[in-house]
């Protein structure tokens, strides 16, 4: 299963990582916390491509179909880009893949391109509208190669928005109420889909007939939005909260 050969992959590379900055004498930034984190990010990736998830939507619930998307392409990737902020993220790749990579001018200008806040979440809020068509929806449930296409949609354009709201590598594209201002133009474009969902008088996916179900796929997106981008403004937040209680005491 390609979805499990990623995630070993992917763990294999982290946990080389790990080891290097450990021998390094840096355990303080590759801590076993990190290794949990991108370890339970992994496992929500597989979880949600691999087994009953994915069975059930393909098959039965929409709800549970958006559900789906929501892991891989906002939780999961929020939790993996957690544990590798810091020179973990460098540590990723080898040095002798890492080295040819960072000294190609083209991908470093792909980079630059797509982690622009503007473009960033213009992917993001692309693939959210285009794949939630109906048509293309359905189209996606009858061909697997397409259904493989969009969930790899759903995962890069995760990653590319959790890049610039953890921001990782220390690049500062975006001030703290830049980040937060990215994480609410999210919701606000995740809510729109939401109200679609939630008060269509009718049914919008032929391969889903239940109204109640199409509900429950607005609310599940709603959920998992308020807990993942609303602990991301908590974060953020917290220290001027802070300042602000001393300020006054």
């Amino acid at each position: 299963m390609l979805p499990v050969a990623l995630a070993v992959v992917a763990a294999l590379l982290f946990a080389q990582g790990m080891v290097r900055l450990r021998q390094r004498g840096r355990a303080d930034i590759a801590g076993w916390d990190r290794a949990a984190l991108f370890g339970l990010g992994l496992a929500v990736t597989v979880a949600a491509l691999v087994g009953p998830i994915d069975r059930l939507a393909e098959t039965k619930y929409l709800s549970v179909h958006m559900l789906q998307h929501v892991l891989i392409g906002d939780l999961a990737p929020a939790l993996m880009i957690v544990a590798v902020r810091g020179p973990l993220l460098v540590f990723l790749l080898p040095a002798q893949v890492l080295a040819p990579l960072a000294r190609s001018a083209r991908l470093r200008s792909v980079l630059s391109t797509v982690l622009q806040p503007r473009v960033a979440f213009g992917l993001w809020a692309a693939n959210l509208a285009i794949w939630h068509v109906p048509y293309l929806y359905d189209l996606a449930l009858r061909h697997d190669s397409l259904h493989y296409f969009e969930h790899a949609c759903w995962v890069v354009a995760g990653l590319i928005v959790w890049t610039l709201l953890i921001d990782p590598g220390s690049h500062r594209r975006l001030t703290v109420g830049g980040r937060i201002a990215l994480a609410a133009a999210m919701f606000a474009a995740g809510q729109v889909l939401t109200d679609v969902l939630v008060f269509s008088f009718h049914p919008l996916y032929p391969a889903y007939p239940g109204r109640t179900d199409q509900q429950l796929a607005g609310i599940a997106m709603m959920a998992e939005q308020l807990v993942t981008l609303g602990t991301l403004a908590f974060v953020l937040l917290r220290p001027r909260m802070r300042a602000a209680r001393l300020v006054h005491a």
